[in-house]
Protein backbone atom coordinates (compact mmCIF):
# COMPACT_ATOMS: atom_id res chain seq x y z
CA UNK A 1 0.00 0.00 0.00
CA UNK A 2 1.59 3.71 -0.91
CA UNK A 3 2.09 5.47 2.29
CA UNK A 4 -0.11 8.57 2.29
CA UNK A 5 0.72 11.90 0.89
CA UNK A 6 1.72 14.38 3.90
CA UNK A 7 -0.05 17.49 3.76
CA UNK A 8 2.81 20.39 2.66
CA UNK A 9 2.70 23.21 5.10
CA UNK A 10 5.77 25.27 3.65
CA UNK A 11 5.05 28.49 1.27
CA UNK A 12 0.80 28.37 1.30
CA UNK A 13 -0.82 31.30 1.95
CA UNK A 14 -1.76 31.67 6.14
CA UNK A 15 -5.83 32.08 4.89
CA UNK A 16 -5.62 29.03 2.86
CA UNK A 17 -3.69 27.02 6.10
CA UNK A 18 -6.54 28.45 8.16
CA UNK A 19 -9.21 26.71 5.94
CA UNK A 20 -7.26 23.58 6.33
CA UNK A 21 -7.03 23.37 9.97
CA UNK A 22 -10.40 23.87 10.35
CA UNK A 23 -11.65 21.55 8.24
CA UNK A 24 -9.71 18.62 10.34
CA UNK A 25 -11.36 20.48 13.81
CA UNK A 26 -8.39 22.36 14.94
CA UNK A 27 -8.91 26.45 14.87
CA UNK A 28 -8.12 28.85 12.36
CA UNK A 29 -5.58 30.50 14.12
CA UNK A 30 -3.56 27.86 14.06
CA UNK A 31 -2.23 28.88 10.71
CA UNK A 32 -0.58 32.25 11.60
CA UNK A 33 0.98 30.60 14.61
CA UNK A 34 2.81 27.74 13.01
CA UNK A 35 4.04 30.20 10.20
CA UNK A 36 5.29 32.32 12.43
CA UNK A 37 7.26 29.61 13.85
CA UNK A 38 8.52 29.23 10.05
CA UNK A 39 9.34 32.47 8.84
CA UNK A 40 10.35 34.51 11.73
CA UNK A 41 11.80 31.22 14.18
CA UNK A 42 13.09 28.99 11.18
CA UNK A 43 11.64 26.62 13.59
CA UNK A 44 10.26 22.92 11.50
CA UNK A 45 10.01 20.39 14.46
CA UNK A 46 6.38 20.77 15.08
CA UNK A 47 7.56 19.01 18.64
CA UNK A 48 9.02 22.81 19.03
CA UNK A 49 6.12 24.96 18.21
CA UNK A 50 5.28 24.96 22.04
CA UNK A 51 2.32 27.54 21.25
CA UNK A 52 0.54 24.49 19.78
CA UNK A 53 -1.31 21.91 21.54
CA UNK A 54 0.26 18.63 21.93
CA UNK A 55 -2.63 16.89 19.93
CA UNK A 56 -1.52 18.86 16.84
CA UNK A 57 2.05 18.72 17.27
CA UNK A 58 1.14 15.12 17.25
CA UNK A 59 -0.43 14.98 13.73
CA UNK A 60 1.52 17.83 12.72
CA UNK A 61 4.63 15.20 13.00
CA UNK A 62 2.81 12.35 11.63
CA UNK A 63 0.79 13.66 8.68
CA UNK A 64 2.76 17.34 7.36
CA UNK A 65 5.78 18.31 5.31
CA UNK A 66 8.01 21.11 5.36
CA UNK A 67 9.78 21.53 1.98
CA UNK A 68 12.81 23.46 1.56
CA UNK A 69 14.83 23.63 -1.90
CA UNK A 70 18.92 22.10 -1.24
CA UNK A 71 21.12 24.71 -1.92
CA UNK A 72 23.50 23.16 -4.68
CA UNK A 73 25.63 25.10 -5.03
CA UNK A 74 26.49 29.54 -4.59
CA UNK A 75 28.30 31.90 -6.96
CA UNK A 76 28.96 35.27 -5.29
CA UNK A 77 30.26 37.81 -8.14
CA UNK A 78 32.89 40.26 -7.98
CA UNK A 79 29.82 43.08 -7.84
CA UNK A 80 28.79 41.49 -4.93
CA UNK A 81 25.60 39.79 -6.67
CA UNK A 82 24.74 35.71 -5.37
CA UNK A 83 23.27 33.14 -7.71
CA UNK A 84 21.97 30.32 -5.79
CA UNK A 85 21.44 27.12 -8.00
CA UNK A 86 18.95 25.23 -5.63
CA UNK A 87 17.67 21.30 -6.06
CA UNK A 88 13.97 21.22 -5.65
CA UNK A 89 12.45 17.60 -4.59
CA UNK A 90 12.57 16.06 -7.73
CA UNK A 91 15.76 16.76 -8.91
CA UNK A 92 15.04 19.81 -10.82
CA UNK A 93 17.10 22.81 -10.63
CA UNK A 94 16.62 26.77 -10.45
CA UNK A 95 18.65 29.64 -9.92
CA UNK A 96 17.86 32.79 -7.75
CA UNK A 97 20.12 35.86 -7.74
CA UNK A 98 20.35 38.21 -5.05
CA UNK A 99 20.90 41.44 -5.57
CA UNK A 100 22.49 43.86 -3.31
CA UNK A 101 22.44 48.22 -3.57
CA UNK A 102 24.20 49.11 0.29
CA UNK A 103 24.33 52.86 -1.37
CA UNK A 104 20.39 52.60 -1.33
CA UNK A 105 19.90 50.36 1.43
CA UNK A 106 18.11 47.85 -1.00
CA UNK A 107 18.54 43.93 -0.82
CA UNK A 108 16.45 42.47 -4.03
CA UNK A 109 16.08 38.95 -4.56
CA UNK A 110 15.47 37.98 -8.06
CA UNK A 111 12.51 34.80 -7.90
CA UNK A 112 12.09 31.91 -10.87
CA UNK A 113 8.46 31.04 -11.28
CA UNK A 114 9.37 28.35 -13.81
CA UNK A 115 11.47 25.84 -14.88
CA UNK A 116 12.80 26.91 -17.91
CA UNK A 117 10.01 28.96 -20.21
CA UNK A 118 7.74 28.54 -22.80
CA UNK A 119 8.07 31.61 -24.89
CA UNK A 120 11.66 31.30 -26.49
CA UNK A 121 12.96 35.45 -26.28
CA UNK A 122 15.44 35.62 -29.04
CA UNK A 123 18.17 37.28 -25.78
CA UNK A 124 16.95 34.64 -23.09
CA UNK A 125 19.43 31.69 -21.56
CA UNK A 126 16.06 30.54 -19.57
CA UNK A 127 13.84 30.47 -23.02
CA UNK A 128 16.89 28.51 -25.12
CA UNK A 129 16.22 26.16 -21.99
CA UNK A 130 13.07 25.21 -23.27
CA UNK A 131 9.57 24.78 -20.90
CA UNK A 132 10.32 22.23 -18.09
CA UNK A 133 7.43 22.81 -15.46
CA UNK A 134 5.50 25.42 -13.74
CA UNK A 135 7.34 26.40 -9.81
CA UNK A 136 4.82 25.60 -6.68
CA UNK A 137 4.34 28.23 -4.70
CA UNK A 138 6.32 26.42 -1.93
CA UNK A 139 9.30 26.04 -4.10
CA UNK A 140 8.62 30.20 -5.23
CA UNK A 141 8.76 30.89 -1.48
CA UNK A 142 11.52 28.17 -0.35
CA UNK A 143 13.99 30.42 -3.13
CA UNK A 144 13.20 33.61 -0.67
CA UNK A 145 13.27 31.72 2.31
CA UNK A 146 17.01 30.42 1.40
CA UNK A 147 17.69 33.82 0.28
CA UNK A 148 16.50 35.71 3.00
CA UNK A 149 18.38 33.78 5.17
CA UNK A 150 21.85 34.36 3.40
CA UNK A 151 20.88 38.29 3.81
CA UNK A 152 20.13 37.99 7.15
CA UNK A 153 23.16 36.32 7.43
CA UNK A 154 25.37 39.38 6.15
CA UNK A 155 24.06 41.23 9.08
CA UNK A 156 21.32 43.36 6.30
CA UNK A 157 17.40 42.84 5.58
CA UNK A 158 15.60 41.94 2.68
CA UNK A 159 13.91 44.65 1.26
CA UNK A 160 12.74 43.36 -2.30
CA UNK A 161 11.47 40.42 -4.22
CA UNK A 162 11.17 40.87 -8.25
CA UNK A 163 10.29 37.67 -10.42
CA UNK A 164 12.59 38.26 -12.84
CA UNK A 165 13.99 34.69 -12.83
CA UNK A 166 13.23 31.87 -15.10
CA UNK A 167 10.16 31.36 -16.66
CA UNK A 168 6.95 33.65 -17.27
CA UNK A 169 5.11 34.64 -13.77
CA UNK A 170 1.48 35.15 -15.69
CA UNK A 171 2.27 31.59 -17.38
CA UNK A 172 2.14 30.04 -13.61
CA UNK A 173 -0.19 33.07 -11.95
CA UNK A 174 -2.21 30.96 -9.17
CA UNK A 175 1.34 29.64 -7.91
CA UNK A 176 2.93 33.02 -8.25
CA UNK A 177 -0.10 35.15 -6.22
CA UNK A 178 0.02 32.06 -3.44
CA UNK A 179 3.49 32.73 -3.08
CA UNK A 180 2.99 36.49 -2.76
CA UNK A 181 0.31 36.31 0.06
CA UNK A 182 3.40 34.01 2.17
CA UNK A 183 5.39 37.58 1.56
CA UNK A 184 3.00 40.10 2.32
CA UNK A 185 1.45 38.27 5.12
CA UNK A 186 3.00 39.59 8.85
CA UNK A 187 3.24 35.59 9.49
CA UNK A 188 4.94 35.45 6.62
CA UNK A 189 8.29 38.03 5.18
CA UNK A 190 5.80 41.08 5.91
CA UNK A 191 6.31 42.67 2.95
CA UNK A 192 4.51 45.53 1.80
CA UNK A 193 2.56 45.05 -1.64
CA UNK A 194 5.24 48.23 -3.13
CA UNK A 195 8.10 45.62 -2.27
CA UNK A 196 6.96 43.05 -4.64
CA UNK A 197 7.50 43.49 -8.57
CA UNK A 198 6.30 41.29 -11.48
CA UNK A 199 7.79 41.28 -14.70
CA UNK A 200 5.88 39.93 -17.95
CA UNK A 201 5.95 39.56 -21.67
CA UNK A 202 2.25 41.43 -21.23
CA UNK A 203 -0.64 38.66 -21.36
CA UNK A 204 -3.47 40.65 -20.68
CA UNK A 205 -5.46 37.99 -19.11
CA UNK A 206 -2.52 37.83 -16.50
CA UNK A 207 -2.76 41.67 -15.74
CA UNK A 208 -6.69 41.25 -15.44
CA UNK A 209 -6.06 38.28 -13.26
CA UNK A 210 -4.25 40.26 -10.78
CA UNK A 211 -6.12 43.34 -10.92
CA UNK A 212 -9.05 40.81 -9.72
CA UNK A 213 -7.04 38.89 -6.87
CA UNK A 214 -6.87 42.44 -5.02
CA UNK A 215 -2.83 41.92 -4.90
CA UNK A 216 -1.22 45.00 -5.59
CA UNK A 217 2.45 44.06 -6.47
CA UNK A 218 4.62 46.27 -9.25
CA UNK A 219 4.14 45.73 -12.50
CA UNK A 220 7.08 45.72 -15.14
CA UNK A 221 6.34 45.09 -19.13
CA UNK A 222 9.17 43.78 -21.30
CA UNK A 223 8.80 45.61 -24.26
CA UNK A 224 11.77 45.89 -25.78
CA UNK A 225 11.13 47.52 -29.09
CA UNK A 226 8.50 50.73 -30.22
CA UNK A 227 6.56 48.83 -32.57
CA UNK A 228 5.33 45.06 -33.25
CA UNK A 229 7.85 44.03 -36.12
CA UNK A 230 11.19 44.49 -33.96
CA UNK A 231 9.31 42.63 -31.08
CA UNK A 232 8.58 39.72 -32.34
CA UNK A 233 11.86 39.63 -34.07
CA UNK A 234 13.36 39.32 -30.29
CA UNK A 235 10.33 38.27 -28.69
CA UNK A 236 8.34 35.76 -30.66
CA UNK A 237 5.21 35.55 -28.00
CA UNK A 238 4.63 39.31 -29.97
CA UNK A 239 2.35 37.26 -32.44
CA UNK A 240 -0.02 36.02 -30.21
CA UNK A 241 -0.17 39.20 -27.38
CA UNK A 242 0.81 42.31 -29.84
CA UNK A 243 1.72 45.63 -28.30
CA UNK A 244 -2.08 46.93 -28.62
CA UNK A 245 -3.35 43.61 -26.85
CA UNK A 246 -1.66 44.79 -23.15
CA UNK A 247 -1.22 48.60 -23.93
CA UNK A 248 -4.60 49.76 -22.59
CA UNK A 249 -4.50 47.80 -19.73
CA UNK A 250 -1.27 50.29 -18.27
CA UNK A 251 -3.20 53.15 -17.30
CA UNK A 252 -6.02 50.28 -15.51
CA UNK A 253 -3.26 48.64 -13.65
CA UNK A 254 -1.39 51.88 -12.79
CA UNK A 255 -4.91 53.52 -11.29
CA UNK A 256 -5.35 49.63 -9.48
CA UNK A 257 -2.14 49.82 -7.86
CA UNK A 258 -1.81 53.21 -7.23
CA UNK A 259 1.96 52.65 -8.53
CA UNK A 260 3.50 53.43 -12.10
CA UNK A 261 4.00 50.52 -14.21
CA UNK A 262 7.56 50.17 -15.72
CA UNK A 263 8.73 49.20 -19.64
CA UNK A 264 11.70 47.29 -19.61
CA UNK A 265 13.48 47.89 -22.67
CA UNK A 266 16.63 45.90 -23.62
CA UNK A 267 18.90 47.42 -25.79
CA UNK A 268 20.69 45.61 -28.74
CA UNK A 269 23.09 47.35 -31.24
CA UNK A 270 21.57 48.17 -34.62
CA UNK A 271 18.20 46.75 -33.69
CA UNK A 272 16.28 48.81 -31.12
CA UNK A 273 18.98 51.90 -29.89
CA UNK A 274 18.92 54.52 -32.45
CA UNK A 275 16.94 57.93 -32.00
CA UNK A 276 14.31 56.80 -34.57
CA UNK A 277 13.76 53.72 -32.13
CA UNK A 278 13.76 56.55 -29.46
CA UNK A 279 11.28 58.59 -31.12
CA UNK A 280 8.55 55.97 -32.11
CA UNK A 281 8.66 55.27 -28.39
CA UNK A 282 7.61 58.23 -27.28
CA UNK A 283 4.83 58.23 -29.56
CA UNK A 284 4.09 55.14 -28.44
CA UNK A 285 3.37 55.61 -24.48
CA UNK A 286 3.34 59.45 -24.01
CA UNK A 287 1.00 59.93 -21.23
CA UNK A 288 0.89 56.66 -20.17
CA UNK A 289 1.20 56.14 -16.36
CA UNK A 290 4.39 54.23 -16.66
CA UNK A 291 8.71 54.71 -17.02
CA UNK A 292 11.10 52.70 -18.98
CA UNK A 293 14.13 50.97 -17.28
CA UNK A 294 16.69 51.01 -20.12
CA UNK A 295 18.86 47.62 -20.03
CA UNK A 296 21.74 47.61 -22.14
CA UNK A 297 21.73 43.50 -23.16
CA UNK A 298 23.86 41.08 -21.33
CA UNK A 299 25.46 38.80 -23.30
CA UNK A 300 24.24 34.60 -23.76
CA UNK A 301 26.67 31.77 -25.39
CA UNK A 302 25.21 30.98 -28.68
CA UNK A 303 23.15 34.53 -29.40
CA UNK A 304 24.41 36.78 -32.33
CA UNK A 305 23.22 39.63 -30.58
CA UNK A 306 25.46 42.43 -29.08
CA UNK A 307 24.85 45.56 -26.26
CA UNK A 308 24.91 48.75 -27.87
CA UNK A 309 27.72 51.54 -27.13
CA UNK A 310 27.43 53.42 -23.26
CA UNK A 311 27.09 56.29 -25.60
CA UNK A 312 24.46 54.93 -27.10
CA UNK A 313 22.44 54.42 -24.63
CA UNK A 314 23.04 57.99 -22.90
CA UNK A 315 21.59 59.09 -25.81
CA UNK A 316 18.45 56.94 -25.87
CA UNK A 317 17.94 57.52 -22.72
CA UNK A 318 18.23 61.95 -23.08
CA UNK A 319 16.30 61.46 -26.05
CA UNK A 320 13.77 60.23 -23.53
CA UNK A 321 13.83 62.71 -20.94
CA UNK A 322 13.85 65.41 -22.97
CA UNK A 323 10.66 64.49 -24.53
CA UNK A 324 8.72 63.78 -20.82
CA UNK A 325 9.36 60.11 -20.37
CA UNK A 326 10.72 58.81 -16.91
CA UNK A 327 13.74 56.54 -18.13
CA UNK A 328 16.58 55.09 -16.14
CA UNK A 329 19.45 52.67 -17.09
CA UNK A 330 20.12 49.58 -15.49
CA UNK A 331 23.36 48.01 -15.47
CA UNK A 332 22.88 44.29 -14.34
CA UNK A 333 24.75 43.39 -11.54
CA UNK A 334 26.06 39.61 -11.64
CA UNK A 335 27.27 38.71 -15.17
CA UNK A 336 30.56 37.19 -14.40
CA UNK A 337 28.32 34.64 -12.48
CA UNK A 338 25.72 34.00 -15.26
CA UNK A 339 23.06 35.87 -13.08
CA UNK A 340 22.30 39.07 -14.56
CA UNK A 341 19.24 39.89 -16.35
CA UNK A 342 18.63 37.12 -19.34
CA UNK A 343 21.49 34.75 -18.46
CA UNK A 344 19.36 32.29 -15.79
CA UNK A 345 19.92 28.83 -16.97
CA UNK A 346 19.87 26.26 -14.38
CA UNK A 347 23.68 25.55 -14.78
CA UNK A 348 26.81 25.20 -12.21
CA UNK A 349 29.00 28.30 -13.36
CA UNK A 350 31.62 27.18 -11.41
CA UNK A 351 34.84 25.73 -13.46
Amino acid sequence: MAAKEKKEIFGIPPDELGHFFESIGEKRFRAKQICKWIYSHDVFDPMAMTDLPMALRDWLSENAKFTLPEVVELAKSEDGAVKFLLKLSDGELVETVYIPNPEQKRHTVCISSQIGCKFGCRFCATGMMGFRRNLSSTEIVGQLYIARNYIRDTGNQLTNVVFMGMGEPLDNLDEVLRAIKVMLSDVGFGLGHRRVLISTIGIPDGIEKIIESGLKPKLAISLNAPDDQIRAELMPATKKYPISSWLPLVPKYAEYSRRWVTFEYVMFDGINDSLIHANELVKLIKGLPAKVNLIPYNEVDGVDLKPPDRRMVLRFQSYLLANGIVATIRYSKGKDISGACGQLAAKSVMK
